[in-house]
C-alpha cells in the first residue's frame, strides 16, 4: 500500500489517502486483444459434458472485453494520478463504487500535492466469467508491483512511501457489462498479504 505521510496532515487523513492509493492500485499491462472472439459456425454438436460452442465463445468475448476494460481503467488512472488530475474522464472505464474511490484517492493527493511517478507493472488475466445471467461479470486477478510506481511530492520529489509496505501484491478487481455495451470495473481490492 502506497502511504501518504506528511506532518502537516492529521494521521486520519493519511490513513484514509493511503487506503484509498492501496485500494486503486492497478497495474499497467501490454495491449489487450480488442477484437472480441469469433463466434464458431453453426452445426449441430453431438451431446456432451462440455460448453456449447456458443458459450465457449460468448465467454471468451467477455473475458477479452473485461480484461482490454481492465487495463484501459489502469492506463487512464496512472495517466491521471501521475499528473495529478482529479478531474480525469474516468467513467468510461469505471463504475462506482470505484470511480468514487479512484476520484478521492486523486483528490486527496491533489489536495497534499502528490502525484505519482514511473509506471507500476502487472500481470492481469481474467478468473472467472459469468455470461449466464445479465449483467455479465468477471474477475480479474492481477499480479501488480509498484517497485517502479511512487507517490512523491509535487513540490520536492520526495518519496512519500511508507518504508517496508508491500510493493507485489496481488490486486483483485470485478468487472461488469453495462447496458451500453462497455464493460467497466466496479470494485478493486488490493490484498497486500498475498505476494506473487
Amino acid at each position: 500500500m502506497i502511504a501518504i505521510t506528511s506532518k502537516a496532515v492529521s494521521p486520519r487523513v493519511r490513513w484514509l489517502a493511503a487506503g484509498l492509493t492501496g485500494t486503486v492500485l492497478a497495474g499497467v499491462t501490454g495491449c489487450g486483444d480488442d477484437k472480441p472472439a469469433v463466434a464458431p459456425s453453426s452445426s449441430p454438436s453431438a451431446a456432451s459434458s462440455s460448453p456449447s460452442p456458443t458459450v465457449d465463445a460468448e465467454n471468451a468475448e467477455a473475458e477479452a472485453a473485461a480484461l482490454t476494460a481492465y487495463q484501459n481503467y489502469v492506463r487512464s488512472y496512472v495517466a491521471a494520478s501521475n499528473k495529478g488530475d482529479y478531474n480525469a474522464k474516468l467513467d468510461r472505464f469505471v463504475a462506482d463504487p470505484a470511480l468514487l474511490t479512484v476520484r478521492q484517492d486523486l483528490l486527496i493527493k491533489f489536495q497534499q500535492g502528490l502525484v505519482t511517478t514511473g509506471e507500476p507493472v502487472s500481470a492481469p488475466a481474467v478468473s472467472k466469467v459469468d455470461t449466464t445471467r445479465r449483467p455479465f461479470t468477471a474477475e480479474i486477478e492481477d499480479c501488480f508491483d509498484t517497485s517502479g510506481w511512487d507517490v512523491v511530492s509535487k513540490k520536492t520529489g520526495k518519496s512519500a512511501r511508507t518504508k517496508g509496505q508491500a510493493t507485489r501484491y496481488v490486486v483483485i478487481a470485478q468487472a461488469e457489462l453495462f447496458g451500453d455495451g462497455q464493460w467497466r470495473i466496479r470494485e478493486v481490492s488490493a490484498q497486500r498479504e498475498r505476494s506473487c
